[in-house]
């Protein structure tokens, strides 16, 4: 039998003769040299409910959670709707200490700078010592405020931009209010619009509709920051919410002068491209980018960057480990996974035995879940899994299939079922998938005989049992015709 490893995640190209392998919430993981195959797939987390506050401020998109931040005394502060909320691991009951002025559709931005937690959402801004969160948020009042989408912190200053301008500004050290109106700058590299900014190590990184250029504490007396000579990248952002600091790097969707729809990873003083070009052909299909939202977690040594399209209904999973990429789903395989923003957090005072562990925001409602490696459900929904392998064929002969068997350690999920179809139109169409099991046996084998005729065959698996499993990759009995 020969053997069919999998040495990738998802890719499938712009047209799937030439790769139609899908990856769907499987996480890739590579092997040693000395391993029997180069990659095994694992189970993506699932999430276990920790909060549902759909009872006391009513469920839907409207009191999604907007907003997770850990802050930097372990506090932990979410936006559900317009509510903000101490979360101290209460269930059902939030413990709201604020509301945003307005209803904006999108994510907001948090952050602290060791004394004061703030709040900025492109319209307001709201602000609260993280020393007594429950005495309140109150709204920023200031004439040299100008409100943001994105708050980050660098040098005991809080940095903001200025929306629709291409100015940003900051607090001075230490504080928040009152803002010094001298404290500002503009992104003067390129004439192009500032989408937001993000601090990495010791700069700001200024992105802009076009071009992103790197600033520095210079120590100045009128302002502190000034541009980082020949730090100009052709790089821009198209989304505000997507920029994501992980992996000692920032990503973010890009878009320059001459087109847009890719992933950049900005390191040091430049920034290189990490998607693909199944994956940025499939992102040139959705109606837009501009509302793509960034989140990361870490699992079991995999630095993974989410990214949500909520207009195109699809979620993004790319493995800076290992440089592979997968979808998330929820329900199946056609809806995008829960998460619309994330946090991690470890033990607190204000969580009684927490452990370290990231907690997620529901986009359909007010729920907080825990991400968990080895939660094989979402609260309790199945996760349906799949994949599918390279193309089968021998220099365009016909090609008589007889057995097809997994390599894939299933013993543990129930149920054990496998749904194994595959198509011979080079991935087109799929036919009927024939269900196999092995009954929970350890030394179980997922086997599939008579399999049919073919010139270029593309097999897929799917399945959605709760338990661990490890899919290795496959082997296949082939048989080469004359014609």
């Amino acid at each position: 039998m020969t053997k069919l490893a999998l040495h990738q995640g998802a890719y499938e190209a712009r047209s799937p003769i030439a790769n139609s392998q899908v990856c769907y919430n499987l996480v890739p993981e590579q092997n040693p040299p000395d391993a029997p195959f180069p990659v095994t797939h694992y189970p993506a987390p699932g999430l276990s409910l920790a909060s549902d506050y759909s009872a006391a401020l009513g469920d839907g998109t409207n009191n999604r959670i907007r907003g997770l931040y850990q802050c930097s005394n372990g506090a932990i502060v979410a936006v559900a709707g317009q509510s903000i909320i101490f979360w101290t691991g209460n269930a059902t009951t939030p413990d709201v200490v604020g509301t945003m002025p307005e209803a904006t559709p999108w994510n907001v931005s948090i952050c602290d700078n060791g004394t004061t937690c703030v709040i900025v959402d492109g319209q307001s801004g709201m602000q609260a010592p993280i020393a007594n969160l429950t005495g309140g948020f109150t709204q920023i009042v200031d004439p040299a405020f100008y409100s943001s989408y994105r708050v980050d912190f660098i040098d005991t200053f809080m940095v903001f931009t200025q929306p629709g301008s291409s100015a940003f500004y900051t607090t001075t050290s230490n504080v928040v209010t009152p803002f010094d109106p001298t404290y500002i700058a503009a992104k003067a590299g390129w004439n192009d619009r500032l989408v937001c900014c993000a601090c990495l190590h010791d700069n700001i990184w200024l992105l802009g509709n076009q071009t992103a250029e790197i600033w520095f504490n210079a120590g100045g007396a009128t302002f502190p920051f000034a541009r980082m000579p020949n730090s100009i990248l052709q790089q821009g952002c198209i989304s505000t919410w997507s920029a994501v600091v992980v992996d000692n790097a920032l990503y973010w969707i890009s878009q320059d002068r001459w087109g847009r729809n890719m992933m950049m990873r900005g390191e040091g003083y430049a920034a290189r491209r990490v998607s693909t070009f199944a994956v940025e052909d499939e992102w040139a299909q959705y109606s837009t980018l501009a509302d793509a939202v960034g989140m990361a977690y870490q699992i079991g040594g995999h630095e993974t960057v989410g990214m949500y399209f909520p207009s195109a209904g699809v979620w993004w999973a790319y493995d800076a480990s290992t440089q592979m990429w997968h979808k998330r789903t929820y329900g199946g395989l056609s809806q995008p996974w829960l998460p619309s923003c994330m946090c991690g957090y470890g033990a607190t005072a204000f969580v009684t035995n927490a452990e370290n562990q990231t907690l997620v925001g529901d986009r359909t409602g007010p729920r907080i879940y825990f991400l968990e490696r080895d939660a094989y459900t979402d609260n309790g929904v199945a996760i349906t899994r799949q994949r599918s392998w390279a193309h089968q064929q021998v220099d365009g002969q016909r090609i008589s299939y007889q057995r097809f068997a997994l390599s894939m350690a299933g013993n543990q999920m129930n149920p054990d079922t496998v749904a194994l179809d595959w198509s011979d139109d080079a991935g087109l169409s799929y036919g009927s998938p024939v269900n196999q099991t092995i009954n929970n046996q350890a030394n179980g084998q997922y086997l599939w005989r008579r399999l049919g005729y073919g010139r270029d065959r593309v097999y897929r698996a799917t399945w959605s049992g709760q338990g661990e499993f490890a899919l290795n990759g496959a082997f296949s009995d082939g048989t080469p015709a004359a014609t």
